[in-house]
Formats: C-alpha cells, sequence, structure tokens
C-alpha cells in the first residue's frame, strides 16, 4: 500500500511539473526570409526586422516568452497547420488560412498596385480585375493576393506568372516576361532599396486591390490558440499607443 501511494505521489509530482515546463516553455513561431518584415540568420534563427520587432513587443506585454523561427515559407504553414509550430508572426488572412490558423487583430495594413515599365502603353490605373484579361501578370509563390484576386484569376481566365520573390518579378518585368506586378509599395521599395536605377524604370498605379491587414496566426492547435484576448489586448494597445508606427518608422533592418 505504501509503494503504491509513494508512486501515485511520484506521478502527481511529475505530471506537475511537465505541466509548469509546457507553460514556461518558450511559444514558437515562424516565419520565411521576408525582407523588411523578418530576416534571418545561416542557422534560421529570427534576427530582424518589423514582423521580429512586432513579435518581441507583443510578448513583452504579454509575459509569455517567444521563440522565432526563419523557414521556407511553405514549411512555415505547413508546420502551423500541423501544431508544430504555436503559430507564424506575420501574414494576411484568407479562407484557407482560417482552416488552422486563429487570425489575431491586424498590426497594420496596406494594400497592392500594379507595378509597370514606365514605356509600357498598357500602363494605366485598373479599378476591376478582369481589365487583367490578356495581359502577364507577376505574382510571388506562396503570396496571398485576396479571395478577389483568386475569384477573378478563375472567372475572367487570367494569366499568372510564378516567379519565387518580389525581386525577381521586378527584374522580369524590367525585360517584359511579364506585363504587370501586384505589390504593395513597402515591400516593392524594400526589394528596390539597392537598385535605383531598376527602380526608375517602373511606375505604379491604384488597382482594385483592397487594403488587408497582416496579423498574427495562430495555430489552432498549438498552445497559444488560448491567448487570442491577451495578444489581442497587445496589438490593440500598441496601435494606440504609437508602438506600431514608431517600429514601421525604423530604418529596415538590413540597413541599420
Amino acid at each position: 500500500m505504501a509503494r503504491l501511494l509513494l508512486c501515485s505521489l511520484w506521478f502527481f509530482c511529475a505530471s506537475a511539473l511537465a505541466a509548469e515546463e509546457t507553460t514556461d516553455a518558450p511559444l514558437h513561431f515562424c516565419n520565411s526570409h521576408w525582407p523588411p518584415y523578418s530576416y534571418g540568420d545561416a542557422n534560421g534563427r529570427a534576427v530582424g526586422g518589423y514582423a521580429v520587432d512586432f513579435m518581441k513587443e507583443i510578448f513583452a506585454r504579454t509575459g509569455r516568452p517567444v521563440r522565432l523561427s526563419i523557414l521556407l515559407w511553405l514549411r512555415c504553414l505547413k508546420m502551423a497547420e500541423r501544431g508544430d509550430v504555436d503559430g507564424i508572426m506575420l501574414l494576411t488572412a484568407s479562407e484557407e488560412r482560417k482552416q488552422f490558423l486563429i487570425m489575431t487583430s491586424p498590426l497594420l495594413s496596406d494594400a497592392n498596385v500594379f507595378w509597370y515599365r514606365r514605356d509600357n502603353p498598357r500602363a494605366q490605373e485598373r479599378l476591376a480585375f478582369e481589365e487583367l484579361r490578356g495581359l502577364r501578370i507577376g505574382v510571388v509563390a506562396g503570396f496571398n493576393y485576396g479571395e478577389a484576386f483568386n475569384r477573378a484569376v478563375t472567372e475572367y481566365g487570367l494569366i499568372l506568372d510564378e516567379a519565387p520573390s518580389i525581386l525577381s518579378n521586378f527584374r522580369r518585368l524590367d525585360r517584359n516576361w511579364i506585363d504587370v506586378f501586384p505589390v504593395n509599395r513597402l515591400a516593392a521599395d524594400y526589394a528596390l532599396h539597392n537598385h535605383s536605377s531598376l527602380r526608375s524604370r517602373f511606375i505604379a498605379f491604384n488597382g482594385p486591390f483592397e487594403a488587408v491587414g497582416f496579423r498574427l496566426g495562430l495555430a489552432k492547435t498549438g498552445r497559444a490558440a488560448g491567448l487570442i484576448a491577451p495578444i489581442n489586448e497587445a496589438i490593440n494597445s500598441m496601435r494606440e499607443d504609437g508602438s506600431v508606427e514608431r517600429i514601421l518608422r525604423q530604418v529596415p533592418f538590413e540597413y541599420r
């Protein structure tokens, strides 16, 4: 009987200790190498960027330790879907992503615009996606361009030409391999920061894209799922007290 009592006591203590370690263990979030939002070192550790700064501020306010990793984008998404990480640092919402992620309040909002070569006679403002018919549209693999754009691709038979990065799309645009490239101004300006001659050959026009929110995605099967309320509280307070704008005013990490 004494042996049974001793085993039960040991099991209870071990379970309590494991639960405590699980609670205190850093939450694990990932993102891709996505300047100026997130940068990683050779070992996959997040070393800077707006998203990284947002994460540090959010979890300082919630009082939870956090570990940040930089992975290939599709791997990061898959790990969040499986619950192998607790969430994704910064992304836009889509119906597909909502199947496995709980989306927080947005930290910032931005809208894609259409970029063309300046000498392209078809460069103009386009306020409906159907006006893109017949144009070769450059897109970045794995990027979310919104449900309205996705529907238009199917409905109007829009021609998509995929490339791995923003800069590679601008290079293809410069060579007339594509006709138009949708991307927001912040990401475009960063990608072209060291390419002033290339930048001078492009012009941007408004399109039918609505401003979309960039937010954290909490894995539904991860440990952060139950923290949606304090995380949203931290995000909202950061927007109200100017912390989000302060972070965005900083020089991109690579140029500090």
